[in-house]
């Protein structure tokens, strides 16, 4: 708790110089405040409030079971009594994914299956929190704003992630694992078998997955004026730091990505399914994978080391996943709980028995939301990335939206490509980051229906008011 207390103290110190400055200067300083909050994601900084008593502890899902009082909803209650912002009780059409979660999360309180209730309710609690305070933030700051707000805390936090990644692995300083999370020095060696980058993470891959979403807004940004020059050498930065977690699906995933928002900025307008676009789109990278993986001096982590043993853990974790799944295949077993679940199945407990399973989320995004939430929340999340990246595609089509419309497509790409080896997706220090993009993204972006015109009088507006930015 010190060592929250202490990191929370600095980054505040950090943000109080940096608003005193630009205050000096007499430059906008309001996006700090957004900044602030992103920047205290991946810290996890909160006041613990309530601890309930599972067999798992604290971990019966990939969030905490334990109920905590947030920064954003701390802040979001300042700004309410300040502003008396009615709006926030306000549904728009652009806010109906929030809806759909919610009827998850009301879907898995009521689940029979659920053996983790309060568990749940803290997922709840993190989702309000946050969703609130970007709600108020959208009603209080312009576009140009929020990206900037947005800017100003990757730069912070992929400047720091990079020294840390020079101190550690490069310089072997390995004191930097523990100065922001407890057990980062295990992580970042992943057991003794290599050593990673971990940042101001836990582990190589959260600090992989993290920044690999820092270089897809970086890239966004560079493709839609703001801030070239220095936006290129933040991409240049974050993907040194991608390279020094020697994390096997961060490469792969960053090529993907990367490759891709460059295909679909060029190509917007051409149909993204159409054999020329596959082709073009698809052979390229295929060709860099190969050479990666099999030719490249990086093939040793791929096909050595404990390539092997992960590829069981994550069979093992498969194995388990389907075993729940067919105990509620419907409504699954409760968003937040399938650990729990697993400990309080005694013949599946039995079955699947083994420290790391049964300790450890299942190691696959998309089968913790099979098993959590069934068939109809795995619809709804196939539904909702096909979706989006096709509402972004239309966006950048139309010249509209451009930056936070490509972070999009590189968010949810991401999401799906380390959603199949991993859990840290739905890691609280990386799913709110997922929140706010989905949440801006959104507001800003016209509907798929809207005419090429009523694109252009937004466009015109936003460039006019705001910034040019969002062409």
């Amino acid at each position: 708790m010190l060592q929250k207390i202490l990191i929370f103290a600095l980054i505040a110190i950090v943000y109080i110089s940096w608003y005193l400055f630009l205050a000096f200067k007499n430059k906008p300083n309001k996006h700090l405040l957004l900044s602030f909050v992103i920047t205290s994601i991946p810290f996890q900084m909160a006041i613990p409030v309530f601890v309930p008593m599972y067999e798992t502890g604290a971990g019966t899902g990939t969030f905490t079971s334990k109920i905590f009082l947030m920064i954003p909803l701390i802040i979001s209650t300042y700004l309410f009594l300040k502003y008396k912002n009615s709006k926030i009780f306000v549904y728009y059409k652009n806010e109906r994914w929030i809806g759909v979660l919610a009827l998850l999360i009301i879907i898995s309180l009521v689940n029979i299956h659920n053996f983790a209730f309060m568990a749940t309710i803290a997922f709840a609690i993190l989702v309000v929190s946050y969703l609130l305070f970007f709600k108020l933030i959208y009603n209080l700051l312009s576009p140009a704003e929020i990206i900037e707000g947005i800017y100003s805390s990757f730069l912070f936090l992929c400047i720091l992630d990079f020294i840390l990644a020079i101190l550690y692995p490069v310089l072997n300083m390995s004191f930097v694992t523990t100065l922001f999370q407890n057990g980062g020095e295990e992580w970042s060696t992943r057991g003794g078998t290599r050593a990673g980058a971990i940042g101001v993470f836990v582990t190589p891959a959260n600090l992989g997955l993290y920044t690999t979403i820092a270089a897809s807004f970086f890239l966004a940004s560079y493709l839609g004026y703001n801030k070239r020059n220095l936006s290129i050498i933040l991409l240049i930065i974050s993907l040194i730091t991608i390279f020094l977690t020697y994390a096997r699906t961060s490469y792969i995933t960053v090529i993907i990505v990367l490759f891709f928002m460059l295909f679909i900025n060029k190509n917007a307008k051409k149909p993204l399914f159409s054999l020329k676009t596959v082709f073009f789109g698809l052979c390229p990278i295929l060709i860099i994978l190969y050479w990666l993986v099999f030719l490249s001096p990086l093939s040793a982590i791929f096909l050595k080391t404990n390539a092997d043993d992960m590829y069981q853990a994550r069979i093992d974790h498969v194995n388990m996943g389907m075993q729940i799944f067919n105990s509620s295949p419907i409504i699954g077993v409760g968003i937040n709980t399938h650990l729990e679940y697993v400990n309080r199945n005694i013949a599946l407990y039995r079955d699947v028995h083994n420290d790391f399973l049964t300790s450890n989320p299942i190691h696959n995004t998309h089968l913790i939301i099979l098993v959590e939430t069934g068939v109809i929340g795995l619809l709804l999340w196939i539904i909702f990335l096909f979706t989006s990246i096709w509402k972004a595609k239309y966006n950048i089509a139309n010249n509209t939206n451009i930056i936070l419309s490509l972070t999009q497509i590189g968010l949810l790409i991401t999401f799906i490509i380390y959603g199949f080896t991993d859990w840290a997706p739905l890691s609280p220090s990386i799913f709110p980051i997922f929140l706010m993009f989905t949440y801006f993204t959104n507001k800003f972006s016209i509907s798929l229906n809207a005419k090429a015109t009523t694109a252009h009088l937004i466009n015109n507006k936003l460039i006019v008011s705001d910034i040019n930015f969002i062409k």
